[in-house]
């Protein structure tokens, strides 16, 4: 599933081409995906224009302008790509910006099989969002949707603001002080975000073995924790995210974070730091990558 770097990708790329845009209408192909109602579409999202581009967690936010709200928002659109979410956004008919899942179809012509909501954006550009495995969701939101959705409300710190210390690292820890800490950092309601790869790799640059009890770290540890969170977020947000079987920046066209990792992906191969061999095991029901030398449990 994408996590904070990727879906952050995905808001910088979108942002800077579709902020301004007035959606002048929707065609939803898949009601499943969609939380709202027609009328909510009608009233709240069409005729309505793309004042800016925003995220929390691994939720892309477009934030809303209705023609009566003057300089206000009136409003949002969350979409949550989840584990196959993709969006592409054409002008004039060509491809100008695809983030999300690399079915063959990303490049070929809009719409395909996969489309599940076709935004119409001013006179020429259309955004699509496909998704092979309909995870994904989208549904409108008031205008200060981190504080009134209910998903979004939920949600722990994001982890590369000023609000995640190793104060609240160790609070998060806290609460849950027989959980594996991967588990913990998994925990959306703890910090937002991180998905399976940032909480290997984090966990990794810190030298914690990911089922260690929470409660059982250091002030020490957590401290080493929070640090190489961010380290790792800010390296992978700069990189555009990591490439792999189900996520793609083609705005870059590079491979992204994947060619940094330390441990995601290397069962087998040398430890960069002790040479021992990157072994794949299971924690809190994820598969889980480590150094069984620089990790001790």
């Amino acid at each position: 599933m994408p996590e904070l770097p990727e879906v952050e990708t995905l808001r910088s790329g979108l942002a800077a081409r579709i902020g301004g845009l007035r959606i002048t209408a929707i065609e939803l192909r898949d009601r499943k995906i969609f939380g709202g109602t027609d009328g909510a579409i009608k009233h709240d999202v069409v005729d309505h224009q793309i004042s800016r581009v925003g995220r929390r967690g691994k939720v892309l936010i477009l934030f809303l302008r209705g023609s009566a709200s003057g300089a206000g928002e009136s409003g949002s659109l969350l979409i949550h790509p989840k584990m196959t979410g993709q969006l592409v956004l054409t002008c004039d008919g060509a491809t100008v910006f695809a983030g999300g899942h690399p079915t063959p179809s990303m490049l070929r012509r809009m719409p395909n099989a996969t489309t599940r909501a076709v935004f119409r954006l001013g006179p020429a550009c259309r955004l699509y969002y496909n998704d092979s495995r309909r995870f994904g969701w989208i549904r409108p939101a008031g205008p200060d949707p981190c504080r009134t959705d209910p998903f979004l409300a939920r949600l722990g710190p994001e982890p590369l603001d000023a609000d995640f210390t190793p104060g609240s690292l160790l609070q998060a820890l806290a609460r849950h002080p027989r959980a594996p800490v991967k588990a913990v950092l998994l925990d959306q309601t703890a910090v937002a975000g991180i998905g399976n790869i940032y909480a290997d790799e984090s966990l990794y640059r810190a030298r914690i073995h990911p089922a260690r009890p929470a409660g059982g770290l250091s002030d020490a540890e957590a401290l080493r924790l929070h640090a190489a969170i961010q380290e790792i977020l800010r390296a992978a947000v700069g990189s555009g995210g990591t490439s792999f079987a189900s996520y793609v920046n083609e705005a870059r066209g590079r491979p992204g974070y994947l060619g940094q990792a330390h441990v995601f992906r290397r069962q087998g191969q040398p430890c960069q730091a002790c040479g021992t061999p990157i072994v794949r095991t299971t924690v809190a029901g994820r598969a889980t990558n480590l150094c069984p030398h620089c990790q001790q449990r």
